[in-house]
């Protein structure tokens, strides 16, 4: 099991209003890094807004991490 790995769900606790959350694995538990700000329209503009930050994430620790050598 990858200790970083990261989990996107989307979420609909009120119908028509879909959330992303990004999940951390902590053993059994799950806790939430980041959500949603708002509701979005759809579950496919909830899941690519998702994406969306998990590849900012991304972008923001590979920014920190050692240089890449090509």
């Amino acid at each position: 099991m990858d200790i970083h790995a990261i989990s996107l769900i989307v979420d609909e606790p009120i119908a028509g209003h879909f959330y992303w959350v990004l999940q951390k694995q902590e053993g059994r538990d799950c806790r939430p890094i980041d959500a949603a700000a708002g509701p979005m329209p759809t579950y496919g503009a909830a899941m690519m807004a998702g994406i969306e930050a998990l590849q900012r994430r991304t972008e923001a620790r590979d920014d920190t991490g050692p240089p890449t050598i090509h």
